[in-house]
């Protein structure tokens, strides 16, 4: 007998709704003196400044009435957006309450997240919660302990109060599961808030969390944000604990993926980052794969500084939108004082090539293994089977790319997605290896870049659905996990219509650049997916990217880049002071 998901999804969302609605119904019993004036300063706060007010005594600044902003703002939020897994109101207003007791007893912080309310990738263990990463089989099956990472946040006083949703397997930048339906993008329910760690970031860019933590394989921390206008730190692996984080795919290791913080703000990125980096020396002991280095307070060089940018990958042409995007910040740059220089970056469809030749070794059988039942998304047909096709389908496709459509990278790309023996996979990483070489020697040797400015992605958030046959625009954040650098993502500025149309003067730029004849009219064609008009006032971002080991440095060169662009809209309080201006109007 089949799995009957519609009456399992029904149940779980009911009972996602009775816990959100008791936890708010618990949250108004225990504070009487939170004005509307009061919460939209807490919303308006990042991390630093929670934990600066609750020790100052600041009038209404409590870790209770903290925690009561944010399950009032995340069940609304959850209401519009369905970006929410398990729910933990509960559990944190009470230990919200004990902070604050113990606080008002001792007059000492529990520690630098003092009563912060996190959110957390539905992947990570929570003790007495369930980790089912949207299979229907992993319910109500409550963890035994915290993972490593939450038992840090709890340790600098921090409160998890919810987990937030991701795709099936992770393994896209849509964000759907058979157990808890469709996320949605807080500034276009059409539109998905990217993935796989894509309900942290519409938590995030709905002023709905203050901080969270999100994992990153082949971009999901940085396209969420991107989609949803919040900031993410990809750390290099082993920089931030991943033990009792679950994965579909144990034991792979061509590709690691890596825990990182997501925030509001640069500020928000640099704390989470000190309390995780600052446990690591004591934990590394006892954990695989952790680097034992704890926070490295950096100084960035007098002289200014020198940023390498591009807009096209040499694949698909960035859009009008994300293209501005990337010009505005190398625009506000050279105001500030520093040097710009356009260059041709490592060629990302190869990086793509690596990734897809690595990822499809095992023809995803262990991957795919872990639905035990549950039926497929449509997103994840394209990048699983076709590592399972006949040569002759495979032949054909190859030649219709490469021979028909005149698409040789395409057809390398499809030629890679296959299954593979052992030596052959091998093969795969040395050449793999080499890349990665000849990357960094052409980044930071031949080039001498501090930083490199470029797009998170080709467009904008995209619609339910259109991830199915354009995956492989996850290519211009893929690149930076195959040579595993240090990567972060700022928000720079919203859709404008009349800025980001499609010009002829952009369409013949884009011709010129030679880009993928099959994929780039899915893009910009007559059917193509990229209309400014519609997408007008979606967030688009930039990523920041370092060298590897350079988180500490990498948040330094982000706070450049902030403070260069200026206020813009984003940060703490951005989306939810949109929203109550909004309401006003109507």
């Amino acid at each position: 007998m089949g799995v009957n998901i519609k009456a399992i999804r029904s149940e779980k969302q009911s009972e996602q709704q009775r816990e959100i609605d008791d936890g708010v119904k618990l949250a108004q019993t225990r504070a009487s003196d939170l004005s509307n004036d009061l919460s939209m300063a807490i919303r308006s706060a990042d991390a630093g400044t929670i934990v600066e007010n609750i020790a100052a005594k600041e009038e209404g600044w409590t870790a209770t009435n903290v925690m009561r902003v944010y399950i009032e703002a995340a069940g609304a939020e959850h209401s519009r957006s369905n970006v929410l897994t398990e729910i933990m109101f509960a559990t944190a207003l009470n230990r919200a309450k004990e902070l604050d007791e113990e606080f008002a007893r001792t007059g000492k912080l529990a520690g630098p997240l003092h009563g912060v309310p996190v959110s957390l990738k539905d992947q990570i263990d929570v003790k007495g919660v369930d980790t089912t990463m949207g299979f229907t089989h992993k319910r109500r099956q409550p963890m035994a302990e915290d993972a490593t990472l939450v038992q840090v946040i709890r340790k600098a006083g921090g409160i998890p109060f919810v987990k937030t949703a991701i795709p099936q397997t992770m393994l896209s930048f849509e964000c759907s599961t058979p157990l808890f339906g469709a996320a949605k993008n807080p500034y276009d329910p059409r539109r998905t808030p990217g993935g796989s760690s894509g309900g942290e970031g519409a938590l995030l860019g709905s002023d709905a969390s203050v901080l969270g933590i999100g994992s990153d394989i082949g971009g999901s921390l940085r396209i969420p944000s991107h989609f949803s206008g919040c900031y993410a730190l990809k750390p290099c692996v082993g920089r931030i604990p991943s033990e009792g984080c679950q994965h579909c795919n144990p034991g792979f290791e061509g590709i690691k993926s890596t825990m990182g913080p997501m925030g509001r703000s640069v500020a928000d990125l640099e704390l989470m980052a000190r309390v995780q980096f600052d446990a690591t020396p004591e934990l590394a002991a006892t954990h695989t794969g952790l680097v034992p280095m704890a926070y490295r307070d950096i100084d960035l060089p007098k002289r200014p500084l020198r940023f390498g940018y591009f807009v096209h990958d040499g694949f698909v042409a960035a859009s009008p939108a994300c293209e501005r995007a990337v010009l505005e910040t190398v625009d506000a740059l050279r105001k500030a004082g520093h040097e710009c220089a356009e260059f041709e970056p490592p060629s990302t469809a190869e990086a793509m090539e690596y990734f897809v030749a690595i990822t499809s070794a095992g023809r995803h059988e262990i991957l795919m293994s872990s639905l035990k039942g549950d039926p497929v998304e449509p997103f994840l047909y394209l990048t699983t089977q076709a590592a399972k096709l006949p040569s002759i389908i495979r032949w054909l496709l190859v030649f219709f790319a490469g021979t028909i459509m005149g698409d040789a990278k395409a057809a390398k790309i499809v030629t890679a997605n296959a299954g593979k023996s052992v030596n052959e996979l091998q093969n795969w990483i040395h050449k793999r290896d080499v890349y990665i070489k000849e990357a960094k020697r052409l980044l930071w040797e031949t080039n001498k870049f501090d930083a490199v400015i470029c797009p998170t992605q080709a467009t904008p958030a995209l619609k339910h659905g259109e991830t199915n046959q354009l995956s492989v625009l996850s290519l211009r954040t893929i690149q930076w996990n195959v040579i595993d650098s240090t990567v972060g993502q700022i928000p720079v500025t919203f859709v404008d219509p009349e800025k980001d149309d499609t010009t002829p003067a952009w369409e013949e730029r884009r011709r010129a650049a030679g880009g993928s004849p099959l994929i780039e009219p899915r893009v910009y064609g007559p059917k193509g997916i990229y209309n400014a008009k519609d997408m007008a006032g979606l967030p688009v971002g930039v990523q920041v990217v370092g060298r590897q080991w350079d988180e500490e440095r990498v948040i330094e060169l982000m706070k450049v880049v902030d403070i260069a662009l200026g206020p813009r809209g984003f940060g703490p309080g951005g989306f939810a002071k949109r929203q109550a201006a909004a309401e006003k109007v109507y």
